[in-house]
């Protein structure tokens, strides 16, 4: 009989919380994979304790209450430890980006898109995501300089309850990994295979053979609908070229993916949409593989209707990597009386 191994990985994410006084705070993180299908988790106990505001943004409680919002953002929001980020947050115009206070990851910050409360989707107007991405590169370049192990990006979003979101306040969530996410490790081993096969970029072919499915297209970025979508509605946006990662982006690139974003918001939201995922993959922050894989972003809609939520965002859906709350080895244990 052959042994079966129980991979797991811990994981540390620190930061000055909040909720004691901005002293030093850590939280465990476990990443497991399945012995038999390879498929990974994340498991954080402490987010069971994350805020959740399901209450309609008009309610002024819920405005009170936010730890978005400007009147809070800096007294309720955790701070970088200053050997990473000196001034504890980073900030481009608007855009503020922080630890995320319950992390599935090691760098997991949070970063809030601008001051409104609630904002549509077709208020998301291009500087909106400018300022986002720009603030997340820098964050990128810090994180490389300071802990070279750490080398797969992405910068995510779960807006509103129906698409898993637990707080009102327009937010990305960026995460920084020493391995990729399942998704992301996929889209590498996939393309790479493509490439070995047909000595050529499968993105780029995509651009340029997938003409039923063309949305529209920019200098930098075009996009297409998904010609087999998990979710309704997915879209992908390529960036052309050989451009591969966050810190391989220039102006006008981040100028025209941050426009496409704001559009096709813009028309989900004439369609009726009230919810929406999105994630962009990027290559390692210390490799350049625009021979055979492109920087993509992936948006889908999300079911809407009253009183509905969901507790699956980003990482269940665009990156194949469920977040649990409650260890296996615990429940085991609450459950073995109902066997006595």
């Amino acid at each position: 009989m052959a042994k079966i191994e129980f991979v797991k990985e811990i994981i540390k994410s620190e930061f000055l919380n909040p909720m004691k006084d901005f002293k030093f705070d850590s939280q465990t993180i476990e990443r497991r994979i399945d012995p038999l299908t390879g498929d990974k988790c994340r498991i954080n106990i402490q987010r069971t304790k994350r805020c959740k505001q399901f209450e309609m943004p008009e309610k002024k409680d819920v405005v009170k209450k936010c730890y978005f919002c400007p009147e809070n953002i800096e007294k309720t929001t955790p701070k970088y430890l200053p050997s990473l980020v000196p001034e504890g947050r980073i900030r481009v115009n608007d855009f503020v980006l922080f630890p995320n206070l319950f992390p599935f990851g090691k760098y997991h910050p949070v970063g809030v898109l601008g001051k409104k409360h609630f904002r549509e989707l077709n208020e998301f107007l291009p500087n909106i995501w400018k300022d986002c991405i720009e603030g997340c590169i820098r964050f990128f370049n810090m994180i490389k300089e300071k802990d070279p192990k750490v080398r797969f990006p992405s910068i995510n979003m779960n807006y509103s309850p129906f698409a898993g979101a637990s707080i009102i306040h327009p937010h990305v969530q960026v995460v920084v990994d020493e391995l990729p996410s399942e998704m992301t490790d996929k889209y590498f081993r996939k393309s790479w295979k493509y490439f070995d096969d047909n000595k050529s970029n499968f993105w780029q072919d995509l651009i340029n053979q997938d003409k039923e499915r063309f949305i529209g297209e920019s200098d930098s970025m075009i996009w297409l609908t998904k010609f087999c979508p998990i979710c309704n509605d997915e879209i992908t946006g390529i960036m052309k070229g050989i451009t591969s990662s966050f810190l391989e982006m220039n102006g006008k690139q981040i100028e025209d993916l941050s426009d496409g974003i704001s559009r096709i918001f813009k028309g989900l939201y004439e369609m009726g949409v009230r919810g929406v995922n999105l994630a962009i993959f990027s290559a390692p922050f210390d490799e350049h593989l625009g021979h055979f894989f492109s920087l993509n972003v992936r948006i889908a809609s999300r079911p809407t209707g009253k009183n509905y939520t969901s507790d699956r965002g980003f990482s269940e859906i665009l990156h194949e990597e469920p977040v649990i709350s409650t260890i296996p080895e615990e429940l085991a244990k609450d459950l073995r009386r109902f066997f006595k």
